[in-house]
């Protein structure tokens, strides 16, 4: 056994020394503490029976961590989605809370005499997001399967239906079964938000304020998401942000922009291309939407249209979830067309001007030989 706690000892070492060249702080503070969380679990002796399978996951980041710091695209991919929860256990921590819908009803028991048979709740920030082409890999999902999951036949429900008549009705312990399997396996398709902002009129002027913070959620009477009021999506956004620095008009703008980013924006510590990491955060932003909240109206007011995306909370208060991705994240569809910089436009209209004279020069010979 003591030979064996020196070999784990020295698995995290090894995986220390990896983590120590990650590019920004976030990331090495989260793999020091997932792995050192995975190497007490290995060498705990309670948790014996998953020392296999936590000593294999260690093996397994060392690689990916290896690979990454070697500037191995995919597995860098693979170290930013398990950090910022596109992947792995702080997903679920994040899709967790949105399982349930505070305050709502329980639904009624599809076998009258099973208490577990009660379908699941779809709560109003499921909805929205799983009714957006932005936060899924595949097709969207209708409001109508939120009623009826399209793996249920919809026939088999209806007493009036020629197949009820006919095959008779749908089993309930199926239908149970096939709404939880539904719901399970559509969140867990889901990209989720770290965040949700709450979007709020300016007290003066037609502008307005988008907050993060944990007293606005609370005054608009919603639930925080994820990483609420970390700071760790605007880092996100500032990384993968082009750099102020590209066209300075001036030496002397130049230097003022570098005094002002060393203070306000974060930078990469690698020693990995700064357009490498830059490309992998793009990337990474794709993938986590912007989750907005716009208080609407109070329920005593005119009433107005419900949607799938409006909720309405404790205070009586009805609000509309959006979602939207950042304007830093790449493109996942169609073209790419990068904005072209004065000094580009300046070096395309003079290599237009010179292929013209050459055209032109070329024309006269031929017609002076003619």
């Amino acid at each position: 056994m003591n030979g064996e706690v020196k070999a784990v000892y020295s698995l995290y070492r090894l995986c220390l020394r990896q983590v120590r060249r990650l590019p920004t702080g976030y990331l090495r503070r989260f793999f020091r503490l997932k792995i050192g969380d995975d190497v007490r679990a290995i060498l705990d002796p309670e948790l014996e029976h998953i020392r296999h399978t936590k000593l294999s996951r260690v093996h397994k980041n060392l690689r990916k961590l290896e690979r990454a710091n070697e500037g191995h695209v995919n597995d860098f991919q693979y170290i930013l989605d398990t950090a910022y929860g596109r992947r792995g256990s702080l997903k679920w921590e994040i899709m967790q809370p949105l399982r349930t819908e505070p305050g709502a009803p329980l639904p009624p028991r599809i076998i009258r005499s099973v208490e577990s048979s009660r379908p699941p709740v779809w709560s109003a920030e499921v909805k929205a997001l799983l009714t957006s082409d932005l936060t899924r890999a595949r097709k969207a999902l209708k409001p109508s399967a939120f009623l009826v999951p399209p793996t249920i036949p919809s026939e088999r429900l209806d007493p009036n239906s020629a197949e009820y008549r006919i095959l008779g009705p749908f089993s309930k312990r199926r239908e149970v079964n096939a709404r939880w399997r539904f719901f399970n396996q559509e969140l867990k398709k889901t990209n989720y938000p770290l965040q949700v902002t709450v979007i709020q009129p300016a007290t003066s002027g037609d502008s307005v304020v988008h907050n993060t913070d944990e007293p606005s959620v609370t005054r608009a009477g919603i639930r925080s998401i994820g990483l609420q009021d970390s700071g760790v999506f605007e880092e996100v956004e500032a990384l993968a942000s082009p750099s102020p620095l590209q066209c300075p008009e001036n030496r002397q703008a130049q230097q003022s922009l570098e005094r002002d980013a060393k203070h306000l924006r974060p930078r990469f510590e690698s020693h990995l291309p700064r357009r490498f990491l830059q490309r992998r955060y793009r990337q990474l932003l794709s993938q986590i939407p912007v989750f907005t909240y716009s208080p609407l109206a109070r329920r005593d007011d005119k009433p107005q249209a419900a949607s799938r995306d409006t909720a309405v909370n404790h205070g009586g208060l009805r609000g509309r979830f959006q979602v939207s991705l950042s304007p830093n994240a790449a493109k996942q569809h169609g073209t790419v067309r990068a904005v072209a910089s004065s000094a580009n436009m300046a070096w395309m209209r003079r290599a237009q001007d010179l292929d013209g004279g050459r055209r032109r020069t070329k024309g006269e010979e031929k017609s002076k030989s003619k």
